[in-house]
C-alpha cells in the first residue's frame, strides 16, 4: 500500500533507531505489529502524515497488505522508500496558501498598511520579518476584538505562516492548515462535517503540490 511519511532532514529512523533512509530501501522490524507501539508507520493521505512529521524531509513509500490500519495512519513489518525530497519549501508555500484561505476575515483588525505587508508575504513569501511582527500586531488586535472567532483562527494561520522562515516548515504548515479547519467550525451543529470538509480540502491542496512538484503517482 502506498503512503506517506515524513523524517528528519539527516534521513534517519528516530526513537532510538538510527538506521538511515535512502531510496529502494527497506527497513524491517520484529514482534508483534501494534499501532503506535511497534511498527513502521505511515499515512495513506498527506495531511495525516503532516501531523507527525518531526521535519520536512517527505517520502512515498509502499507497506505490505496485511498493516494495521488506524484512523489517520498505518503500520507494518515492514517499509520500502520509494522516493522522497526534501518539502521544507513547498511546505511554506502550503502554509501561505492556507493561510490566505481567510485573510479577508482579519480586514477590520489591522490597519490597511499590516493587511497589505502580510498579504503581499502570503503571496509571495517575501519580506517574512515585517511580515511577522504585522501578523503578531494583528493577531493581538484580532483577538482582542473577537475572541474565538473565525478571524482569530485566521489569524492562528497567517501569523503561523508569516513565522515559518524562523520555525520548522511542517509545523507552520500544519498549524496553518489546521487554522484554516478551524474557521470552518464555526456553526457547532455542523463541526465535524465542516472540520472534515476543511481538512480533506487541505489534504487535496497539498497532494496536488506534491504531485505537481515530483511526478509521483498519488
Amino acid at each position: 500500500m502506498k503512503a506517506f511519511y515524513f523524517s528528519r532532514k539527516d534521513k534517519r529512523l528516530r526513537y532510538g533507531d538510527n538506521r538511515t533512509i535512502r531510496t529502494g530501501l527497506t527497513h524491517k522490524v520484529k514482534g508483534e505489529i501494534k499501532l503506535c507501539n511497534n511498527g513502521l508507520h505511515a499515512s495513506v493521505r498527506l495531511i495525516d502524515a503532516l501531523k507527525y512529521a518531526p521535519d520536512s524531509y517527505l517520502w512515498l513509500v509502499d507497506v505490505p497488505s496485511g498493516c494495521h490500519v488506524g484512523k489517520d495512519k498505518l503500520c507494518g513489518s515492514s517499509r520500502t522508500y520509494l522516493s522522497g525530497f526534501n518539502a521544507e519549501k513547498l511546505l511554506r508555500e502550503f502554509a501561505r496558501k492556507q493561510a490566505l484561505i481567510n485573510i479577508e476575515k482579519i480586514k477590520p483588525y489591522c490597519p490597511k498598511k499590516d493587511y497589505e505587508t502580510i498579504l503581499y508575504f502570503l503571496n509571495t513569501g517575501e519580506g517574512s520579518t515585517a511580515a511577522a511582527r504585522s501578523a503578531r500586531f494583528a493577531s493581538r488586535s484580532a483577538a482582542r476584538s473577537a475572541s474565538r472567532s473565525a478571524a482569530e483562527s485566521a489569524w492562528s494561520a497567517a501569523e503561523s505562516a508569516a513565522w515559518s522562515a524562523a520555525e520548522s516548515a511542517a509545523w507552520s504548515a500544519r498549524s496553518a492548515s489546521r487554522s484554516a479547519a478551524e474557521s470552518a467550525r464555526s456553526a457547532w451543529s455542523a463541526r465535524s462535517a465542516a472540520w472534515s470538509a476543511a481538512w480533506s480540502t487541505a489534504n487535496d491542496m497539498l497532494t496536488g503540490m506534491v504531485r505537481e512538484k515530483t511526478g509521483w503517482d498519488i
